[in-house]
């Protein structure tokens, strides 16, 4: 029976859950994305064939939009980043790593935050397939997914998601040195 993690809001972690139990997963429910590194330690390593990252529960602070919007990213978006990196080691060789994007509060949404949003992602994606098991397969939907389509998704039975591109070795050395090229280091 495939095993499968899955993160994000409470109901929307239910409703993935339930409908990859329809398929015939076993599902570990995590509802607070700062809870994933103990549910995968105490998974162990390599307990589960996927997991699914969906958004989640944030509250925007700050009194200005540039505030508000450092905050989203800085204890939002880049809480993906340390789940992410506790998961690697509870999955299995050949897993199924699927992202779900969120949604943002009107007054710090923007088209160009869409596609920032969906960039970070996309180089998490990259930076995981780096660091995982053999054959992590990585993919990403929009918050508009229903839980069937997520569901389909991470079982693999879904060809309509926006898949992270695999990097060839040359390619991730390109992407590895530019990404390491944005940060000026002092010593």
């Amino acid at each position: 029976m495939p095993r499968y993690l899955v993160s994000g809001i409470a109901e929307l972690v239910s409703d993935v859950a339930d409908a990859l139990r329809r398929h015939g997963a076993e599902v570990v429910e995590v509802d607070d994305i700062a809870d994933v590194p103990k549910a995968c330690t105490d998974a162990g390593p390599k307990a589960f064939d996927g997991y699914v990252q969906l958004p989640a529960s944030f509250t925007v602070e700050g009194d200005t939009a540039v505030t508000r919007v450092h905050h989203f990213y800085a204890e939002g978006v880049l809480a993906r980043f340390p789940a992410v990196a506790a998961a690697l080691p509870a999955l299995t060789p050949g897993a199924r790593l699927t992202f779900v994007t969120g949604v943002l509060p009107q007054d710090v949404a923007t088209e160009d935050d869409v596609a920032a949003r969906a960039a970070l992602v996309r180089v998490l994606g990259h930076a995981a397939r780096a660091d995982a098991p053999e054959g992590l397969r990585v993919c990403m939907l929009s918050s508009g997914s229903s839980a069937d389509e997520i569901a389909a998704t991470a079982l693999g039975r879904d060809a309509r998601n926006e898949s992270v591109p695999d990097l060839t070795d040359e390619a991730y050395a390109d992407w590895r040195v530019e990404l390491l090229g944005m940060m000026w280091a002092e010593t």
